[in-house]
């Protein structure tokens, strides 16, 4: 524990900032072990607006270890298809290739009978949430926004602001899972160097429409340089689909500028009859970057998910590597607060090192390439993507090195004794 005598607020040997689905996972995985874990977060709730909703077996395998695999298939869907590319409706609705999942083997890269599992992020963060509640060591606070930390060498001291006033919480090891704009990141001037998709803004939106009967798989990626986008099932109900395209130079429309493209949107991407019957639940535009933060650890502060990193949504590799980096953080504490670790900079500085680097090897140039291949109607890119496509229909071991690359890049979980 972080001892202070002058200090007399509470303490604990880890707080996290940021009670989204990477904070929460974070916390209840290390809290199942036995460490005292507070999480602190601005907001007043879970905040349900349309981010990521699909997870991939290397995601789930990380769910299993933790104990909350099984309550997960209870809410989530399990998808049976892997991702389809397809031209819009409006340009004949025609397939161009397929994941199929049917031609990989059963081990290390598809362990489970279902391709993936599909549910809004934020109702997985309140899965992890009711599970954490449930463990005695475990405490979140809502309303408490980090305004600043400082450090010694016994500990970090937290400052938030509440309704209430002005709070300190002390700990040994403070984490930051607060999302892109990080305020801890931010705070400790630890730069966040990359660059900014400028050519679209990203629309999420949620809707109530039948997409199977009208002719779509589960998860569909629409090949455009206008109308591009993602379609795909959001969870257990038939009827609720993730609908997410991008707005061409639309970086400076404003929000509402940016929900009047939905109704001319849709109707260039929705199969069926006219006119449609749909029912936006809620939407929200976004912009989309490829960054990485300098540096993923400063002192007893520790970079993790979104804070550390941010990648285009196209393909799913955010909040992947952001659980996983999670899920290898929260073994380095393990191992430290649990197991004594006899040398926990060591462990912490191989965290930042083998982290920061599966982000840069593999998830910021694989993302990058996921959107291009949607959008760009450059030369080069087309000539990869038609490579892609047709490796797609004709090579079925092509179906299984992809499956199997992520997971040789990605995990390196830290573990040791069974953590």
């Amino acid at each position: 524990m972080a001892t202070n005598k002058s200090f007399e607020g509470e303490e604990w040997p880890v707080i996290i900032i940021g009670a989204g689905p990477a904070g929460l996972f974070l916390a209840l995985k290390i809290a199942k072990k036995g460490v005292r874990v507070l999480v602190l977060e601005k907001e007043k709730y879970i905040v349900p607006s349309p981010r990521a909703n699909i997870y991939m077996p290397i995601v789930l395998n990380e769910f299993e270890k933790v104990g909350i695999f099984e309550p997960f298939t209870k809410v989530g869907f399990q998808s049976p298809e892997g991702p389809t590319w397809r031209t819009p409706y409006t340009k004949g609705n025609k397939v161009l290739a397929k994941m199929n999942y049917s031609l990989i083997p059963k081990g290390s890269a598809l362990k489970y009978k279902f391709a993936g599992m599909h549910l809004g992020q934020h109702q997985l963060a309140a899965l992890f949430l009711e599970h954490a509640q449930k463990l005695p060591n475990f405490n979140n606070k809502w309303n408490h926004c980090f305004t600043s930390v400082e450090q010694d060498s016994d500990g970090a001291t937290v400052h938030v602001s509440t309704p209430e006033g002005a709070k300190a919480f002390r700990a040994k090891y403070v984490i930051a899972c607060d999302g892109a704009s990080s305020a801890v990141r931010q705070s400790l001037s630890i730069p966040f160097d990359g660059t900014t998709w400028t050519n679209f803004r990203f629309m999420a939106t949620n809707v109530k429409y039948d997409f199977t009967v009208n002719g779509l798989g589960i998860a569909n990626t629409v090949v455009d340089d206008e109308d591009w986008a993602i379609i795909v099932r959001l969870d257990r109900d038939p009827n609720f689909w993730r609908v997410a395209y991008g707005i061409k130079d639309g970086m400076d429309l404003s929000t509402e500028e940016c929900l009047k493209t939905i109704p001319e949107k849709f109707e260039r991407l929705f199969p069926g009859e006219r006119p449609l019957k749909y029912e936006v639940v809620n939407a929200n535009p976004y912009v989309a970057h490829q960054r990485c933060a300098g540096k993923f650890r400063e002192g007893r502060v520790i970079l993790c998910s979104d804070a550390a990193h941010c990648n285009s949504p196209i393909g799913g590799l955010g909040l992947t590597t952001g659980l996983l980096d999670c899920a290898a953080l929260g073994n380095c504490l393990i191992r430290i607060l649990v197991r004594n670790e006899a040398d926990p900079d060591a462990l912490l500085d191989r965290y930042a090192k083998v982290r920061r680097g599966a982000w840069l090897g593999y998830t910021n140039p694989q993302s990058t390439e996921n959107t291009l291949r949607m959008l760009s109607n450059d030369p080069e890119v087309a000539a990869r993507r038609n490579k892609f496509f047709d490796k797609l229909n004709t090579d079925p071991g092509f179906h299984i090195q992809l499956a199997e690359a992520m997971n040789e890049v990605l995990i390196d979980s830290f573990e040791t004794d069974g953590t």
